[in-house]
Parts: C-alpha cells; structure tokens; sequence
C-alpha cells in the first residue's frame, strides 16, 4: 500500500514538473507567447535653428504755420501731445535662434535717425545714434540680457513718453516668469554718462614727454542704475480680456569727481549722490481693437527725480541734489465701439529742484489732458480729432506782469486729421497716411517763454498744417 502511495506522489511529482496537470487540479488557460513588441521609433533630435528679423518704428513729416516758415512744436509742459512732433525713425536689425528645445537666443541692433534731415539741413551728415545693441537668451522661464538697451514698460501713446519705467543704459539684467501664479520679477543695473560737466570733463595738461599738452579725463564719473519689476496678471488664458498690477522701483548712484572751472582753473570738489524711486501700475485690457486703461503713480526723490538723460543743474548748498521731487500720476485709455473710438491720455505733476531757493523756474506743478476721437469711414480710411489742454504753474514771477504773480503757462490745442490706413481700421493701425491740421492759442504766459524775437512769443495763435506718415512692424521696442 506503500509502495502504491508513494508511486502515486512520484507520478504526480514528474507529471508537474512535466507541466501536465492531475485529474484534481482546475486546469489552466494556456499561456500564449506575446508577439514581440515593434521597435519604438526614436525621437527625432532637435534641430537647432536660426533667422534674422527686420523691423522698424518712423514717422516723417513736413508742416507749414500758414506765415510762410516751417511750422515748429509748440508746448509749455515736459511731454506735449503728437500732433507737432518732428521726423524720427529707427532700423532694427534682429537674429533670432533656437539652439535647444528650452534655450533661445536674440541678438537686437537698433540704428535712430532724427531730425533735421538732409533735405531740411543740406548738409550729409545725419543725427543718428545707437537705441539698442544687446543680445538677449532665455533658459527654460529665466531671461537674461547684457548690452545697450531701451528697457521700458508701457507708453502713453498721444504724449509720446513712458510714465513709469523708461531705461537708457548700458548694462545687463535678468527675469523669471512663475507660470504657475502668472508673475513676472525683472531685475536691472546699468549705467550713462552725459557728456555734461556734471559727468564728464576733459582738461588740456602738460605732455609727459614735455612738449605740448594732451587731454586728461579729469572728471568722469557715470550714474548707476539698479531697478526691479514685479508684474502680476490676473487673466484667464482661455479668454481675452485681463488685468495685471506692477509694482517697481528704481535706486540711482553716482561717485565723487572734482570739476575744474576752465576760466580759473579752480578745483570744485562734487559729491557723490543718490537717489531713489517708486512707482506702481494698473492695467486693464479687453483683447480686442488694442482697447485698454493704464494708469501710472510715480515719485522720486534726490537724484532719481531726475531722468538718467537729464543733468542736474541747480544743487542744494552741499551741490548734491538734495530734497529734489519728481512726482506724479498718468493715465492712457483706448476705447473702440463699432465706426467709433476713442483714444485718451494725461498727466498731473509735482516737480521741484534740488536748490534752496524757495522761487526758481525750475520748481513748478504742470499737467495735460488730450483726447483724440476717431470716425472710421469704412476699412480704410478714418477721419481723428484732437482736443488737448496743457499747463505749467511755475514757482517764479511772470516777466510778463508786473503784479508779482506768479507764471502760469497755458496752451489749448485743436486738431483734425484725416487719414488713410492700409492695414485696416484701428486707433493703433499702421502705417498711417495723414494730413494734419492744428492751432495752437496760447496764453501770455506761455508766450513769455520764448525770446520776443520768437513767431511763438509774437502770435498768440499758431497754425500747423502738416502731412505725413507714421509706421511700426515686428520691432521688439515697440507694438
């Protein structure tokens, strides 16, 4: 019986490790080899690649004052409207490339043309100067820059300026865009030096080798820099319109140097100074017809009231810029509803020096207002006018009165434009074929700023009729 016990466990045994199944096991499925899998195709590898971009910004006009000289800006505030602006145009050349999936690279030389040109001067050489020559590469959401550069935010369009963040330097900056909360951070440092006394002096001295004199850099000293901007969108990306809040700030440096009077030869040491500045944004934006409200708050103090192309020219007694103020509010609108837009822009501003003088031309409030309607006439063509109002409240005397008031600039302007724009109807369309009429009524006080010799201290009332073109297309400094 053993034996028969033990013969059936050995059976039972060769039979599985046979693979057979016994009588009293559930029998499994057969296991069918899978087909061997298709070789995965591979990736294609990225292929690096490159192209170069032309793009530009102009406008060039020729205008008349109907007493038979060329007409000339007329404007009492530091930022007057469009309409009396002169010819200025800029070519930029720009390289593109993509050398990983995550790494791009752009190279910008901008080339700036202003008037006179030499239709207007006779003479061949051209005013010209270099707005940008940088190069610029991003890494995945970091950004990062080295170079000269117009570095800014948004424009107020009809007053030709930039409220809030306008840098003209050389220098280098960085950036990082968080996705995830839709926030931008920018960072900059960078340095000008004017070739004013303030800045920048050359004095002849005595040859080292003891025949004749050579120049020496005796003053030279650049302004530093330093900014940072901190963007917040607040926008679906599935939808138009949105929002966004920046908030930014600006610190300006500049080291001690020694000024030597070129009459006396007097050595007037100038100490180093600072300054800083504030100033925040809001936008709103629909996504359509280019329609948006912008509205700006700045204030600086010290040496950053000042703009990074602007010298100082009056000192407080220790000749730095002392308890000097820039401050101000700005806004800019663009509305646009059927055959109907409206585009808007103004400004109120509080500045004063750094002197200790209580009255001087260089302390004054000032502000502007303009408004410009458009009536499109089908696609193409567009008929605009224009209503503004500027002013300026200086702390000094009116050399026009007697009475001890002070001087109160003032300038109503009233202009008709009609157009044409191949591009299609649009507030910001270009190009923009014009022809342009305005006058100018000017209060006495804005007469007094200019020489009695001057038409526009002469004639209360100025014309401008003008005609001309204004474009832009793929510039990376403007729209």
């Amino acid at each position: 019986m053993n034996q028969r016990i033990l013969a059936s466990v050995a059976l039972g045994s060769a039979l599985a490790c046979a693979g057979v199944a016994r009588a009293d096991e559930p029998v499994a499925a057969p296991v069918v080899p899978a087909a061997p899998a298709a070789p995965a195709e591979p990736a294609e590898p990225f292929k690096p690649s490159g192209r170069f971009e032309f793009g530009s910004y102009g406008r060039v006009l020729i205008a008349s004052d109907l007493r038979g000289q060329l007409a000339q800006p007329v404007n009492v505030v530091s930022h007057g409207t469009r309409l009396d602006e002169d010819s200025y145009a800029e070519l930029e050349l720009r390289r593109e490339d993509d050398f990983a999936k995550d790494i791009h690279s752009r190279v910008v030389a901008t080339l700036a043309f202003a008037a006179p040109f030499f239709h207007m001067s006779g003479k061949p050489e051209q005013f010209f100067y270099i707005r940008n020559l940088y190069a610029q590469s991003t890494y995945g959401d970091a950004v990062f820059w080295a170079g000269s550069r117009m570095y800014r935010g948004d424009d107020a369009y009809l007053l030709n300026w930039w409220p809030l963040d306008n840098q003209n330097t050389i220098g280098g900056g960085a950036g990082y865009d968080f996705k995830k909360t839709d926030t931008l951070v920018a960072a900059h440092v960078g340095m000008q030096r004017l070739d004013d006394p303030y800045q920048h002096q050359v004095t002849q001295v005595t040859s080292p080798f003891g025949i004749g004199s050579t120049g020496v850099e005796s003053l030279n000293r650049p302004r530093i820099v330093e900014s940072l901007k901190l963007t917040q969108f607040v926008r679906d990306p599935a939808k138009k319109p949105g929002m966004k809040f920046i908030l930014y700030g600006e610190v300006h440096e500049i080291g001690a140097g020694v000024y030597v009077d070129p009459t006396s030869q007097q050595q007037v040491g100038l100490p180093s100074d600072w300054g800083f500045l504030a100033g925040a944004q809001f936008g709103l934006w629909s996504g359509e017809h280019d329609e948006h409200l912008n509205v700006f708050v700045r204030y600086g103090r010290g040496l950053a009231a000042y703009d990074v192309l602007e010298a100082p020219t009056t000192f407080a007694n220790d000749r730095t810029t002392g308890s000097a103020q820039d401050a101000l509010v700005a806004a800019t609108a663009n509305v646009q509803r059927g055959p109907l837009s409206v585009m808007a822009a103004g400004y109120l501003r509080y500045f004063t020096d750094g002197s200790e003088s209580a009255t001087s031309r260089l302390r004054y409030n000032e502000g502007t207002v303009v408004v410009r309607p458009h009536l499109f006439l089908g696609e193409y063509f567009g008929l605009a006018a224009e209503v503004s109002y500027q002013a300026r409240l200086y702390a000094a005397e009116d050399p026009a009165l007697t009475d001890g008031s002070r001087q109160y600039a003032g300038i109503w302007r009233f202009g008709f434009m009609p157009y044409f724009s191949p591009t299609g109807k649009g507030s910001f369309k270009r190009p923009q074929f014009r022809l342009v009429y305005a006058v100018s009524a000017l209060n006495a006080g804005a007469r007094a700023n200019y020489p009695v010799e001057d038409v526009r201290a002469q004639n209360a009332v100025q014309h401008y009729l003008g005609l001309g073109v204004e474009w832009w297309f793929n510039s990376s400094s403007y729209p």
